[in-house]
């Protein structure tokens, strides 16, 4: 069988030093602000002590026992904020005239043991909340107690707040016996003493919730976020990408037209050099017919020479033969005439001879004639295109 505990604790953000303090207490505890850990449909707070004016009435106290509430020492303890509870099991069990026979057993339990526990002090507020996940009761205490002040004994007793009355040595573990006792009937246990383990009020586990329900949920906005960057990021690389790609296409186009472009003017190059081997050979060729020309020509004039020096022999045989008639005046017109005539007939002769071979020179010239070899290119180099 499962073990259900009576929970006593004291309020873990300590004292109540301020009236601010007090007034946030207050509308916590008459639930007049929205909480949103409570239940809007379960019934109000049930007061089986005190109002929901707790600030009045724990002011209203203070003058009743000579207390100005305006003069109190600054940080000092005005009161102390416990809340009585059990395990939540212990409420849940059975059908609802059982939940609600247990839930009321423990509100009279709770409520006797907190006059036992806190006899010596002043109750101001005992309030029932059920509109949490687990019914409790906040008990606000004042510690008014009478004292003889050391330093003026002559007053006599005085009325003073003395929070030690109620968190002084051994108070603890007193109100937590004592609780026990009375819880005891109801078939609740008491914690192990000294366990350290202390009570989380539902509003501090809902908050602690709602905080990992936030951070859950800023995490899951961080992912969105991040993935939402990433999905950018991939939109912007492939967009870099696209460009990158278009960008290689326009050069692979703008390459192919070199390319092209290339080829047309290495054609033009070809056909220019094609040309020019034409023309080099077509000179090459006139450059042999006029050293074949000149060849002949040179032989002609060699002949011509040749018949030259001939023509100088002659001449002086016919020199000397004319000598040779002076010595015979007789046949010398005779043979003078004669050798005159032959004189005249052979130079006739050669003069015929050697104007023959110029006028050969001359036609061979004429047919070495460059500029009708470059008229005859000319008219052949559109065939050959």
């Amino acid at each position: 069988m499962a073990k259900h505990y009576g929970v006593l604790t004291f309020d873990n953000r300590g004292p109540i030093k301020s009236w601010e303090r007090m007034m946030l207490v207050q509308r916590h505890n008459a639930r007049t602000e929205e909480l949103p850990h409570c239940d809007p449909a379960a019934p109000e707070p049930e007061f089986l002590k005190g109002s929901a004016s707790l600030v009045k009435d724990a002011q209203r106290e203070l003058r009743l026992h000579g207390l100005d509430p305006s003069a109190l020492r600054a940080n000092g303890v005005i009161a102390h904020e416990v809340i009585l509870t059990a395990s939540h099991e212990y409420f849940v069990q059975g059908d609802e005239a059982e939940r609600d026979r247990r839930l009321w057993h423990w509100v009279a339990r709770a409520y006797l043991a907190a006059i036992k526990i806190w006899r010596k002090v002043t109750i101001v507020q005992m309030v029932l909340h059920l509109d949490e996940y687990t019914p409790h009761i906040h008990v606000v205490l004042m510690p008014l107690v009478k004292k003889v002040f050391a330093r003026r004994p002559d007053d006599g007793e005085r009325w003073t707040l003395n929070g030690r009355e109620i968190t002084g040595p051994g108070e603890f573990q007193r109100a937590h016996d004592e609780y026990a006792i009375e819880m005891a009937a109801l078939g609740l246990q008491r914690g192990v003493s000294g366990s350290g383990r202390k009570y989380r009020p539902f509003a501090e586990k809902a908050a602690e919730m709602d905080e990992q329900c936030k951070r859950a949920a800023a995490a899951e906005a961080d992912t969105v976020k991040a993935r939402e960057e990433s999905e950018k990021a991939e939109q912007a690389r492939a967009a870099h990408w696209a460009e990158e790609f278009d960008r290689l296409k326009r050069d692979r186009l703008e390459l192919e037209e070199g390319q092209r472009l290339l080829k047309v003017e290495q054609a033009k190059v070809r056909a220019d050099m094609l040309r020019q081997e034409v023309t080099r050979r077509a000179l090459a060729s006139k450059e042999a017919n006029l050293s074949k020309r000149s060849t002949q020509l040179d032989a002609s004039r060699d002949k011509a020479a040749v018949v030259l020096v001939e023509a100088d022999r002659i001449k002086a045989e016919a020199q000397r033969a004319l000598a040779s008639a002076l010595k015979v005046r007789a046949h010398a017109d005779t043979l003078m005439a004669m050798a005159n005539d032959l004189e005249t007939a052979r130079l006739i002769q050669a003069r015929d001879a050697v104007r023959a071979q110029a006028d050969c020179v001359d036609d061979a010239l004429e047919d070495a004639d460059l500029g009708n070899q470059f008229a005859l290119l000319d008219r052949i180099r559109p065939r050959g295109r």
